[in-house]
């Protein structure tokens, strides 16, 4: 008799048997111009993007208007890789996981989103684990919202992970990225997504990735790895209206000419704000400025570390022995 059905039988026996789920959220991306309008169409439709009525013009008018442009940008990157690399970070945790529990992921604004992954499914206990280390309304709670709406009239427990920026364990695997671009004379760039500040101002978005960089100084001093200077920096603005500063673009200003190593704070999943945004379209303008060096380093994706946080934090949180 396998392991697996020895465990199965010694925990019902007890009536402790629960079929529990873990699933991975994340906004989506971007493989085909196609699906490059489904996922603009479906953010600017989220009322957590734009809580007023208008979203439903200003969705339609962006996609029409952006998704050309837009798609030459992922061309550049060959599609979004967002996909490829939790497929792959989904399949580690699941060697992990070991049968304790099922691990699947689902997007926000493309597919599969959690109708997709739940409807033939059912489970006494699900997590939703979101891939954002800091919460926001605009990231987190938007695809909770999309998990309470399927999940509302079925008798499945649901536990949230809020966030997971001060969580030791995580940090760690950003320590472990940056620590090889160690130098007293390079400058240490965090980019976090920014927020309009008309979001930001009733977030706690904005309060979290301040705090996650204190952490992560204290830890990189702690560590006895140094740098000339560490900085927060803002990407993604959209529009005209004001949103979180310092922009990216005034930083690379201020550090010019000096090396720059830059990592994307406020993502775990490389996509096209990374690939292209921070490694290409930020890195020309470093050149531009002179900078001597720019630096990327790659988000978390499927490596071994991270898909080991997340099954130790999935089983504290639903209570799964290893």
């Amino acid at each position: 008799m396998s392991f697996a059905k020895i465990r199965f039988i010694k925990a019902f026996q007890k009536g402790m048997y629960l079929k529990k789920a873990v699933v991975l959220l994340n906004m989506g991306g971007a493989r085909s111009k196609k699906e490059l309008k489904e996922f603009l169409k479906n953010m600017f439709l989220d009322k957590r993007i734009i809580s007023s009525p208008l979203r439903y013009v200003v969705s339609a008018l962006i996609t029409l208007l952006r998704a050309g442009k837009v798609w030459e940008n992922y061309k550049l990157i060959g599609g979004s890789k967002i996909y490829e690399h939790t497929q792959n970070l989904v399949k580690k945790i699941d060697i992990l996981a070991n049968g304790d529990y099922d691990i699947y992921f689902a997007m926000r604004y493309t597919k599969p989103k959690i109708a997709d992954i739940f409807k033939d499914r059912e489970y006494d206990e699900v997590l939703l684990f979101p891939m954002y280390p800091q919460f926001s309304s605009t990231t987190t709670l938007s695809s909770f919202d999309d998990a309470k709406i399927f999940f509302k009239d079925k008798k499945t427990k649901i536990f949230k992970v809020e966030h997971f920026f001060d969580d030791e364990r995580f940090n760690k695997t950003i320590i472990e990225a940056v620590k090889r671009y160690g130098n007293s004379a390079a400058h240490l760039i965090f980019s976090a997504h920014s927020l309009p500040l008309s979001i930001a101002k009733r977030d706690a978005y904005e309060k979290h990735i301040k705090r996650h960089i204190e952490i992560l100084s204290k830890e990189l001093k702690d560590s006895g790895i140094t740098f000339a200077d560490i900085h927060l920096a803002y990407q993604s603005k959209l529009g005209p209206v004001k949103w979180l500063r310092p922009s990216f673009e005034e930083v690379l200003k201020t550090v010019a000419p000096s090396p720059a190593v830059v990592y994307p704070l406020s993502f775990t999943i490389d996509n096209s704000e990374t690939d292209f945004e921070l490694d290409m379209y930020y890195k020309n303008i470093a050149n531009t400025l002179g900078i001597t060096s720019y630096k990327l380093c790659k988000a978390q994706n499927a490596s071994d570390k991270f898909a080991l946080f997340i099954d130790q934090k999935s089983r504290e949180i639903l209570n799964i022995a290893r």
